[in-house]
């Protein structure tokens, strides 16, 4: 299947950017566990394009060409250690490289890695303070509401920030969707193990003491609950 993806992914190049520099292909393609809605990811660094995500069909699959020039990506890796979010650094690092006309593609594959593996950019005391209100934040709505349609949204949010607190406060990165799933898994097995079971419990029970309980303990760990004194100021 990677040769056969490989294959459909030089094709395209040569139809769509042959001009470009360096192609690398990504995502579930590479990682050899692909699905009927699997798609194709493309790096693409291509100095005569205009940075950009484009979607194509081709030859019966669905790829994504993330297009940028040698200078767009850099920006882009610095953008994603501040944001925590690693998707175009991973794919660039343990990425197929199917293109690389000037030869630079191992290297510039080796600096990926690196940047990875360094992980996000760790979060300050504003920024956590910021996660610590968001979160005391939703889970007093939590607490209160007592309309289960309105809740599932709140725990949404809760799940999410406080996700991306345990993550970042230590450097870790995030993600998007199943990516911050497996990130947490990653990072801390029995914590994602508590927080899937309470939510199933809640979601089967509808009673909340048990996930409040375990969202309540894992903030204390970070200062606890904030309200009073918090600042954010606007610009």
């Amino acid at each position: 299947m990677r040769d056969s993806i490989k294959r459909i992914a030089q094709r395209f190049i040569v139809s769509h950017f042959p001009e470009s520099d360096i192609v690398l292909v990504g995502g579930s393609a590479v990682y050899g566990n692909l699905t009927t809605e699997s798609d194709i990811d493309i790096i693409i660094i291509d100095e005569t394009e205009t940075p950009r995500l484009e979607c194509f069909h081709f030859l019966g699959w669905k790829i994504e060409a993330f297009i940028y020039t040698a200078l767009s990506l850099e920006l882009e890796f610095q953008t994603a250690r501040y944001k925590g979010m690693p998707t175009i650094i991973k794919m660039c690092a343990e990425g197929l490289l199917i293109e690389d006309k000037q030869g630079d593609g191992k290297e510039f594959q080796r600096e990926a890695k690196i940047l990875y593996e360094q992980g996000s950019q760790l979060w300050d005391e504003d920024q956590i303070n910021a996660a610590r209100y968001q979160i005391t934040d939703f889970l007093s709505d939590f607490r209160s509401s007592e309309d289960f349609e309105e809740n599932l949204f709140i725990l949404n949010k809760l799940i999410n920030t406080l996700t991306e607190l345990i993550l970042r406060a230590d450097g870790n990165w995030v993600g998007e969707g199943k990516w911050l799933a497996r990130n947490l898994k990653s990072y801390d097995k029995d914590m994602c193990d508590k927080l899937v079971k309470y939510t199933k419990t809640y979601m089967n029970t509808n009673d909340k003491t048990e996930l409040i309980s375990f969202i309540q303990s894992t903030l204390d760990n970070y200062g606890g609950e904030l309200f009073v004194g918090y600042k954010e100021f606007f610009f």
